[in-house]
């Protein structure tokens, strides 16, 4: 297994002529990774650092699936070779059994997106939103590496296993700091600043594998705080809620009044990891198992939304809402894609989202009956700022002066299929995501 796994991301970190193989190999590991779990139902451990658990699979397999998805895309030779970079140490994230390797692989994965935001960004105010997104990240995370220090002076293992066992409890201030970090990268409502700039600025493969699997590190690491420090989170969980569900009420009330397309994605982001968070605040099997599943869904969801948004940005040159009404008279099989994604993006059946979204409905009135009043407000406001873009986007007079007939290739078309297909067929496969 090491040795594939050795030869796979060498064909694409070494040569680029080998990119269409390494693409091929990816979608083959991603096979590979789902047989082997649906066929022997157990986790297989490496050894003592790196080993895959039930949290930690569907990541991995995430991660390869958006890559090979981004590999689709025609880029730069150093794009690839940083997309190869950052596949690597996300892998390693989520593999990982020790804290203190989990927290130099979670910073590690920082570096290739902000210089595919540098390189390939679109203005001059893209160093602006790569310094926003580094120093959001670096500043909450220093204290974190202390926290490390002192757990291994104090208790002498780091291992998640022995944590799982040891129970350990923190302060809470010591605990909120430890949170911090994860809380920042998903982001929370407050910490949300640097998502938005990041995302307008990045190129569409950086909107892509950013919303789609490097904001998971934050939701993943919050669920092994839960695992360890249960008794820590506990004394913060009805705060953390708290802010969450009204954050994410009023994100949703601002990507009522967004312009640009993919601003509003970047905020409804946020409304989405706004629930998550709350509902692993629970500390309940259920909140884990729909938390879990709505970071798979949104994964790919948010992923193909960003795509969508680049074609209709690549034809009119511009992300203005105003420029790009009418959509549906160029391209009719297009507005069928936006269609489907933009109700996949408030959880309609059959996506994946749905179930994911019912279970943390579930926990977080089992955990206090007040917080529907706020859940019914945020379901809500997210049907209607995806009907709002879709319906602004797709419908009204054409612009004559920017918008074109353009012609969708099937290989942009093939992306977009993916994306929705393995959002809505996931739903069928339930049984293998219950613990």
């Amino acid at each position: 297994m090491k040795f594939i796994m050795f030869i796979l991301f060498s064909i694409g970190l070494l040569n680029y002529c080998y990119m269409n193989l390494y693409m091929c190999c990816l979608l083959i590991m991603f096979f590979m990774l789902i047989n082997i779990n649906l066929i022997f139902n157990l986790f297989n451990l490496v050894n003592m650092t790196f080993s895959i658990d039930f949290y930690s699979m569907y990541l991995i397999i995430l991660s390869i699936f958006i890559i090979s998805l981004m590999l689709m895309i025609s880029m730069e030779k150093i794009s690839m070779f940083l997309v190869m970079l950052l596949l690597l140490l996300l892998v390693f994230s989520f593999s990982t059994m020790n804290f203190l390797m989990f927290y130099f692989m979670f910073e590690a994965s920082l570096i290739p997106i902000f210089l595919l935001i540098i390189y390939n960004g679109y203005s001059f105010e893209r160093y602006e939103a790569a310094m926003y997104m580094f120093f959001f990240t670096m500043i909450s995370s220093l204290p974190f590496l202390m926290i490390i220090i002192y757990i291994m002076e104090n208790f002498y293992t780091l291992m998640y296993s022995m944590l799982e066992i040891l129970q350990i409890k923190l302060s809470n201030f010591i605990f909120l700091v430890m949170l911090m970090v994860f809380l920042v990268k998903i982001p929370m409502f407050f910490f949300h600043i640097w998502l938005p700039k990041a995302h307008v600025e990045a190129p569409v493969y950086g909107s892509m594998i950013l919303a789609g699997v490097l904001l998971k590190l934050g939701s993943y690491g919050i669920l092994r705080l839960a695992q360890f420090f249960p008794f820590s989170l506990i004394k913060l969980s009805s705060w953390i809620i708290s802010v969450s569900l009204i954050g994410g009420v009023v994100m949703s009330l601002v990507c009522l009044v967004q312009v640009d397309m993919k601003m509003l994605v970047a905020y409804s982001s946020v409304v989405h990891m706004s629930m998550l968070i709350a509902s692993l605040m629970t500390l309940s099997k259920i909140g884990f198992i729909g938390s879990y599943l709505m970071m798979i869904g949104h994964g790919l969801c948010s992923s193909g939304l960003f795509y969508i948004v680049n074609i209709n940005y690549e034809y009119s040159g511009s992300r203005f809402l105003y420029l790009n009404k009418g959509t549906i008279n160029l391209n009719s099989s297009l507005s069928m894609w936006w269609f489907l994604l933009c109700i996949s993006n408030f959880s309609a059946p059959i996506s994946l989202s749905l179930i994911g979204e019912i279970l943390m409905l579930m926990s977080l009135v089992s955990f206090n009956y007040l917080n529907l009043f706020y859940l019914m407000m945020l379901c809500f406001f997210s049907a209607a700022y995806s009907l709002y873009l879709f319906s602004y986007t797709q419908h009204g007079q054409m612009n004559q002066l920017y918008m074109k007939f353009f012609y969708v290739n099937v290989k942009e078309y093939m992306i977009l299929f993916l994306h929705w297909f393995y959002l809505n067929m996931m739903t069928f496969c339930l049984n293998y995501f219950m613990i």
